[in-house]
């Protein structure tokens, strides 16, 4: 045995530098194994749970866009683009802007927050009521659309889906039209070379 108290001591046939659970048995060994096994099953079970984790339902989509706070969920705004901006929507609810505030991230031209908002964009008090078009893929970020000529538009759609069976509910605050397990496929297009005022034309696609 050496004198620092490690190496092989030849009457207990153990080493003394090993860990002290290889040295519960003579070599170590068969407790090491043991032990092992068990290891290997705890090993086993976390990996099931990391990928059933892994496996569930697809959340929501929240992240694409700059949001401007934590408060609720991030929303796609609609506006002026060379190509349309197409929706297949499931569902769409349609309310004054105040109902949506705190569910939603609302953009301070819509819902002015601060004083500095306030300020910059004066012309939001014309902005009242706006719609929230929720995809059939709930990957897709829903869609504010707050412009009058837009609203306009879906508004007419949205009376063509509801003359065509589309599910409406009214609780004195919010108008939800819901198209159960089908969609409702609509673009929306602005000419960027129209001028400022050019409207947006919604159109519905088959």
């Amino acid at each position: 045995m050496f004198e620092d108290g490690v190496g092989w001591n030849n009457s207990e046939r153990i080493y003394r530098g090993f860990p002290m659970m290889a040295r519960e048995t003579v070599g170590g060994f068969p407790e090491a194994l043991r032990r092992g096994d068990e290891n290997m099953k705890i090993a086993m079970i976390l990996m099931v749970v990391m990928a059933l984790s892994l496996a569930k339902k697809k959340e929501t989509r929240k992240f694409g866009q700059m949001t401007l706070n934590m408060g609720g969920q991030a929303l796609e705004y609609l506006k002026t683009s060379v190509k349309p901006i197409s929706r297949n929507a499931s569902r769409v609810e349609w309310a004054n802007k105040t109902h949506f505030g705190e569910r939603y991230e609302l953009p301070p031209w819509v819902v002015p927050v601060s004083d500095e908002d306030k300020l910059q964009y004066r012309g939001s008090d014309r902005v009242q009521e706006v719609a929230i078009i929720h995809d059939i893929d709930p990957s897709v970020m829903p869609l504010l659309v707050y412009q009058t000529t837009a609203l306009r538009g879906l508004d007419a759609a949205l009376g063509k889906a509801q003359e065509d069976g589309a599910l409406v509910e009214d609780d004195g605050r919010v108008l939800v039209l819901d198209m159960g397990d089908k969609s409702l496929k609509m673009d929306f297009l602005r000419n960027p070379k129209g001028g400022k005022f050019a409207p947006f034309i919604v159109t519905l696609r088959d």
